[in-house]
Order: structure tokens, then sequence, then C-alpha cells
């Protein structure tokens, strides 16, 4: 390998194989991806351990996956002996071909992590205490945008309350003039634990009683349902994103720009950053008051062209195919099949745009575990709703809640 720029490439991305072979909180953050790919990547693995100049940093990287120094030791051996034009560099680089072909899960570090301070994570309460003074008025123009965040923290110290806290700051800060957008939350849960401390600041709070499996599909259903307008554009949001502050306007102009335009993700790839960088990132956003967050400041996993996290749709689509599938309870697969229907109809597009997705705790499946999935006899793509979508009462029975019916 004799071309300087695409040796340096190859061993960054092989530094990062091997990073990601090791880092079970990033292969967590995607368990399928990272376990269908798991072979490919323990094989680069196996290849550096039986090298020397490679074994050692290979070792240290082991030891802690996530030191930014121990990798780039490593990546420094590998530019080395990807230079040397020696056997293991082509069998490296046919391996790696083998990764970038398949892997949909990957390493984001960015170049300007070594001597970054540590960032003071911040409480749901601090964020929201900070964005008191942007609650939203009644506004003058016509509602042009509503963006629906489906969310459950059932454990206050998991992350997930921060993180929403984080979103509802970044979409209080927003270029698109805030009469010109709505926010509904709809809090899935047993009980209402979050209900007053988002309640102001949020356009329309609503509780959607279920003690069962968070059923995202309904929760979304609900918002559009109860929070929303016929004649407006509808962008679901997961509560763990961290938008930007052109988000809103980015994504509602693209259906300015093309009136064809009837569903699209705005991004190519989501960044979940590992606890450090989602502080940094909270920090950027909810103390800096910056307009978006520095990728390069963010260390954590990628996922390239993944179908969650967020999706815009006018409001006519959405009601045409029904919203999305109630019967998805539990783990994943709402994503997908929204959007294999309104792809049908509509025609999906996906732009370019980064998401960043904050950091919240979640369990690390043993290796030998297979990743739950919704096998090809699920009833994908067949959503016939016989009843009004987003029923607030579907979960609800005397026993159970015994509080008022909405």
């Amino acid at each position: 390998m004799s071309d300087l720029p695409t040796a340096l490439r190859s061993a960054r991305l092989l530094a990062d194989c091997a990073a990601l072979t090791f880092d079970r909180q990033a292969q967590s953050t995607c368990w399928p991806w990272w376990h269908w790919t798991r072979p490919d990547h323990e094989t680069v693995v196996e290849l550096m351990r039986g090298t020397p100049r490679l074994s050692g940093p290979l070792a240290e990287l082991a030891r802690a996956p996530q030191d930014v120094a121990a990798h780039r030791r490593l990546n420094l051996a590998l530019a080395e002996e990807l230079a040397g034009l020696s056997p293991l560099a082509a069998e490296l680089t046919a391996a790696l071909d083998i990764i970038e072909q398949s892997a949909r899960l990957g390493l984001h570090l960015g170049e300007e992590l070594a001597g970054l301070s540590a960032a003071s994570p911040m409480t749901a309460e601090q964020i929201l205490t900070g964005i008191g003074h942007l609650a939203p008025g009644p506004g003058t123009s016509p509602t042009r945008v509503t963006v629906v965040v489906p969310f459950r923290a059932s454990d206050p110290h998991d992350g997930r309350a921060r993180n929403l806290a984080a979103c509802l700051a970044g979409l209080a800060d927003q270029d698109l003039p805030r009469d010109r957008y709505r926010i509904v939350v709809v809090e899935s849960d047993a009980e209402p634990r979050w209900q007053s401390a988002l309640e102001p600041h949020v356009d329309r709070y609503l509780f959607a009683f279920n003690p069962g499996p968070f059923n995202k599909a309904w929760a979304v259903n609900c918002g559009v349902a109860h929070g929303g307008s016929p004649d407006e554009l509808v962008c679901v949001l997961d509560g763990d994103v961290l938008p930007n502050a052109d988000f809103l306007s980015r994504g509602a102009g693209r259906f300015t720009q093309d009136p064809t335009l009837q569903v699209h993700w705005p991004y190519r790839d989501i960044i979940f950053a590992d606890p450090a960088g989602s502080d940094h990132a909270v920090a950027q956003r909810c103390t800096m008051g910056r307009p978006l967050v520095d990728l390069a400041t963010l260390r954590g996993a990628f996922l390239r062209r993944p179908p969650g996290g967020c999706i815009w749709v006018r409001r006519r689509l959405f009601d045409r195919i029904g919203g999305l599938d109630e019967r998805f309870e539990g783990w994943g697969g709402e994503d997908n099949d929204f959007a294999w229907r309104a792809d049908f109809l509509g025609g999906v597009e996906r732009f370019d745009d980064t998401l960043v997705h904050l950091h919240h705790n979640r369990a690390h499946p043993d290796a030998s575990t297979p990743p739950p999935t919704r096998g090809p006899d699920h009833h994908w793509c067949t959503w016939r709703p016989a009843a009004p979508i987003g029923d607030l009462a579907k979960y609800r029975t005397t026993a159970e809640d015994p509080s008022p019916q909405p």
C-alpha cells in the first residue's frame, strides 16, 4: 500500500474496529448490528494480535477501549505496518474492506478529544430551569410543524430524563419562529412521573397510561392525534436526540423547496455519544448556548442510515397510512414498518444531516446472546386500523389505573 493518505485512513479505521471489538458500551448502542458483524471485527483483532508491532498497542487498547491515547498509539503502529507493504498489510486491508461493505455500526472518535476537560453533568431539573424563560407563548402565525416526542423515564437516574430536558432546550433554541411550531411530549408510563417538570416547557403534555412494555408507535399516534393539526408537518423525534438550532427550519424547509416531498429522514448517520461526550454536547447547547454541537468533541458509536431517531412526514400522509403500527410493543420494529409503508405511498427521502443521540443506561448483552428481532413472519406493513389511532384509553382498566379518564 504505497498511497499514504489511503494507508492513514485505513489505519484509523482498523484502530476503530479494534476499539469497537472491546467496547461493550458502544456495542450495546445497537446490539443486532454489532452481533451480525462481530466475527469480521474479531478477524481484524486476531490479525493484529499475532504481530509484534501491533500486539502491545492492541493489548493496551483492550484494557481501556475508551482511552483516546491508546487508540492513537495503535493507529500509528498500524500506519507503519500498512506502509511496509507486508503480507499482513494486504490481509488487514482485505478484512477492512469486508467490514466497510457490511458493518453499519462504527466508532466515532472526535479529533479534538485530547486534553479536553470533562464537562460537569447536568440534571434534568437544571436544564429545564435554564429554558424556563423560553416557554411557548400564544403566537400569531399558523403553526406549521408539530414535534411529537414519545417518552418514558421510570428510572430517574438512567439518563433519559436529562436527555429529554436537553432535547426540549434544543427545541426552545431554534431559528424557526417559535409560533411556527408546537412541541408535544407524550409520557407513556404507569403514572405521570414528569408532568409537573415538563408541562411548563411544551405546548402540549399528554399522559398515555401504559404500565407494560413501552409502545412507541402508540405513543406517537397519541401525540399526533391529540396534539397536531391536519394541515401541518409532523416531526417524530426521539427524546434522546439533541437538535441543533437550525434543526426545525432545515427539516421544514425541505418541504417548501420540494412541494412533492412527502416524508424524509433528515440524516444519514446518528452519533451515539458516550457519557462524557453527551455531557459535552449538553454543555454546548444548554450552558454555552452554541447553535450546534461540535462533533469533533464527541466520542461514541455511529450508526449508518438507521431507521429511527427522527422522521418528518406530511400529516395527510401520516393519516392516510394510519400512523405507526400500534401492535408493536417493546423492542424495535415500528420505525422500519412506518417508513416502509410511508415509502410505498410517499417515497422516503434521506438527507445528509448528522443526529446526536445522548447517552442513557442500557443493558450490555452477553457476547453469545443473539439479538432480539422481529422475524419475517411478523406483521410487517399490514397495519389497517379499524378504529381511530392514538386512543388514550388503549391500556386503561379501572383496576390498574384509577386516574381520571382524559
